[in-house]
C-alpha cells in the first residue's frame, strides 16, 4: 500500500472525487487528507521519513510557499513559482506544477489545439505553458495595463489584442474559436453558437446553452486531479471516475 497526502487549508474540494476514483479501481493507494493549518514546512519534511509517496497541494497559498521549500523543481513549477504536487524520489522531494499540463490536455482532447482564444478574467499561474497550443490569444481586462501585462506572459507570436471595452470584445468574438472564462463578468453577447467555452469558474447557466462545446469547471477538475495523482503515484486513473 502506498500513501499520498492531500494538503489543504481547510475543507477540500479535491478529496471526495479523488477518493471516488480510488474506490472504483481498488488500487493499492490510500489518500490521506492533512489540513496543515500553517505547518506546511513540517508537513513537507515529514513525507519522506513517514514513507509517503508524495502529496497533492490544493491551497493556492500553500502552492506558492511550496515552491520555496522543495529543493528539486520541474521546469513548470519554476516558471509558475508554484507547486501543486510533490513526490519522493531517492529520499528527497521533487515538485511540479501540473495545472498548465491539464489545461493543454483539455484543449487538445476537445479539439482546440491551434485555437484562436479570447480570455476573460485574471490570468492563471503558468499561463504561458497552459496556452502553448493556442495560435493567438486576445484578452478582455479592466485596463490597458492589465491587458498588456497579461499578453506579456505569452509567447510573442501568440499575443493578440488587449481589450478593455465589451463592445470591442463582441466585435472580435466572431474571429475566435474558444472563449476562456476565469471569473468576473461574462457578457453573453460575446458567445456564439460555434464557440467553445472553457470555464475555470462557473458562469451563468445560460452560457452553456449558447455555445457548441463546453469544458466545465467540474470536468476540468476531474482531468486535473487525474494528472496530479498520476504524476505523484504513477497510477493513471480515468478523469471521468473523479466524481463529486
Amino acid at each position: 500500500m502506498e500513501y499520498v497526502s492531500l494538503f489543504s487549508a481547510g475543507s477540500s474540494r479535491w478529496l471526495a472525487p479523488a477518493l471516488a476514483a480510488l474506490a472504483v479501481h481498488e488500487v493499492p493507494l490510500q489518500l490521506v487528507p492533512a489540513p496543515v493549518a500553517g505547518r506546511l514546512p513540517a508537513a513537507l519534511e515529514g513525507l519522506v521519513p513517514l514513507g509517503f509517496a508524495g502529496a497533492l497541494i490544493e491551497d493556492e497559498g500553500y502552492q506558492t510557499a511550496a515552491a520555496g521549500l522543495v529543493g528539486r523543481l520541474e521546469v513548470e513549477a519554476r516558471e509558475a513559482g508554484a507547486v501543486d504536487a510533490v513526490r519522493s524520489r531517492f529520499g528527497e522531494l521533487e515538485g511540479n506544477y501540473l495545472l498548465p499540463l491539464a489545461v493543454k490536455q483539455a484543449m487538445e482532447q476537445s479539439g482546440f489545439a491551434g485555437a484562436r482564444v479570447l480570455w476573460l478574467g485574471p490570468p492563471l499561474r503558468g499561463l504561458r505553458d497552459a496556452l502553448r497550443l493556442a495560435s493567438s490569444v486576445h484578452v478582455l481586462r479592466g485596463s490597458p495595463l492589465e491587458g498588456e501585462s497579461f499578453l506579456e506572459m505569452l509567447a510573442p507570436p501568440q499575443r493578440g489584442l488587449a481589450l478593455t471595452d465589451k463592445t470591442q470584445a463582441q466585435a472580435l468574438a466572431g474571429e475566435v474559436d474558444l472563449v476562456v472564462y476565469n471569473g468576473g463578468a461574462l457578457p453573453l453577447a460575446l458567445l456564439q453558437p460555434y464557440h467553445g467555452l472553457f470555464a475555470f469558474r462557473e458562469p451563468q447557466q445560460d452560457a452553456y446553452m449558447i455555445v457548441d462545446q463546453v469544458i466545465s469547471p467540474g470536468y476540468f477538475r476531474q482531468l486535473y486531479l487525474s494528472r496530479l495523482l498520476g504524476w505523484v503515484s504513477g497510477v493513471d486513473l480515468p478523469p471521468e471516475d473523479f466524481v463529486e
